[in-house]
């Protein structure tokens, strides 16, 4: 073989040595961007996310929030903890009561918000024992409800409907030993201002809520009823409100000390949360209708009050017995002092 051809074959494996490295540096250097570009569309698309999540939870979180501050006597949101997903997340919380100082776990609830769930987790159900749902008519009476821990469910009872069954679980105070003390919804006679619920309960008795009058009674129902085969509407009996659907307002915050402007607080998460459109959104609209009366303009001086939840000891209760404008009584929760 002549030199010229030699060197002509040692060009080209030098050459072809040469491409194969250069392919080789080309493709590090592809995947050294791909890896970069990945890192950084991670790092932004996690920012992004997270401040979507919040932008989506604010609403929803401040709304269930002000739900809760307006309803659940006695009760208040405990440890939250918050977690976040994929344009969206969940929440979930603990609540509890606070009976004469003592705090009592109650259960522990949660919602979601995003894109892909709503603030129900998409859940299309709830199935649970008779005993453990809520009250809602005079026939649940026959027995006495309790939530999944085993707590007594407290019942109310509207002024202005002649039941043929009250509560009148202040009977049963003489058979509480010493040591426990407990909370008690109060049902009134009629509906009462502000000051003449305060004036009406002991000061040796402990007024920590009070169920403010939210209904329309020439214009709702109050009648249990449903359809037959034939299509005639059968009556039953009266409506009740268990703990789980009244409205009202906490005297207490939730470290257990007295709150400034309790009503006002009230009217504030009312009108406040109106403007959110989660699943809470119409009845708090709802509400500011059917609680500003005529004018329109929800005041302090509009709210009356049907009944009162109220803790003490079984001695201190009892001054309670046979009090004429308690229409009826419901113990809840009972625990012990210390």
């Amino acid at each position: 073989m002549s030199n010229d051809k030699a060197e002509d074959i040692f060009d080209i494996k030098k050459m072809e040595k040469t491409i194969r490295k250069a392919k080789r540096r080309a493709n590090w250097k592809t995947v050294l961007v791909t890896l970069i570009v990945l890192v950084v569309v991670m790092i932004v698309g996690t920012i992004m996310n997270r401040n979507i999540n919040y932008k989506l939870e604010r609403p929803v979180q401040f709304s269930a929030t002000g739900f809760h501050e307006i309803s659940a006597p006695n009760e208040f949101i405990g440890k939250l903890e918050r977690y976040q997903g994929i344009l969206g997340g969940e929440n979930r919380y603990t609540t509890y009561k606070i009976i004469e100082g003592k705090v009592v776990y109650t259960g522990q609830e949660r919602y979601g918000y995003g894109l892909f769930r709503d603030e129900n987790l998409n859940r299309i159900g709830i199935e649970s024992p008779i005993l453990i749902g809520p009250t809602l008519h005079e026939g649940d009476l026959q027995k006495q409800h309790y939530n999944e821990l085993g707590q007594r469910e407290m019942v109310f009872f509207y002024p202005f409907l002649q039941y043929k069954t009250y509560r009148n679980d202040l009977a049963l105070l003489d058979n509480m030993v010493e040591d426990k003390v407990m909370e008690v919804a109060l049902s009134f006679d009629q509906g009462y201002t502000f000051d003449e619920v305060q004036s009406m309960i002991s000061n040796n008795v402990t007024l920590t809520w009070l169920w403010v009058d939210d209904v329309n009674e020439d214009a709702d129902d109050f009648q249990y009823n449903y359809v037959d085969e034939n299509g005639e509407v059968i009556v039953l009996d009266n409506l009740l409100r268990s703990e789980h659907t009244v409205y009202g307002l906490s005297l207490f915050d939730e470290n257990g000390d007295m709150k400034e402007e309790p009503v006002r607080r009230f009217i504030g998460a009312i009108e406040a949360n109106q403007q959110f459109k989660t699943r809470w959104q119409g009845e708090f609209k709802r509400l500011y209708e059917t609680l500003s009366r005529e004018d329109g303009q929800l005041t302090e001086e509009d709210l009356q009050y049907y009944g009162a939840v109220v803790t003490g000891n079984a001695q201190n209760l009892s001054q309670l017995k046979d009090l004429p404008f308690i229409k009826a009584s419901s113990i809840g929760v009972i625990t012990d002092k210390y």
